[in-house]
């Protein structure tokens, strides 16, 4: 199962970090921005706002979405 909000469908890739990576389903690029309340690791602004680096989640973050991690 795949996350899904007004912004699109996405999945997750666990990093070196050990957190993980949320990628668009479509592009497999990096999202930018989700409409759910989590913080981005090490970022002050949630998912709500635009993170263009890209957005990384704990795994405890992805899972509360239920974000498939691969």
């Amino acid at each position: 199962m795949t996350y899904s909000d007004k912004y699109g469908s996405f999945f997750g890739r666990k990093n070196s970090d050990g957190n993980i990576d949320v990628l668009e389903v479509e592009s497999g690029l990096g999202a930018n921005r989700l409409d759910a309340n989590v913080y981005p690791v090490g970022s002050s602004l949630s998912a709500r706002y635009d993170h263009p680096e890209g957005i990384t989640l704990s795994p405890e973050d992805a899972a509360k979405l239920g974000i498939e991690v691969e």
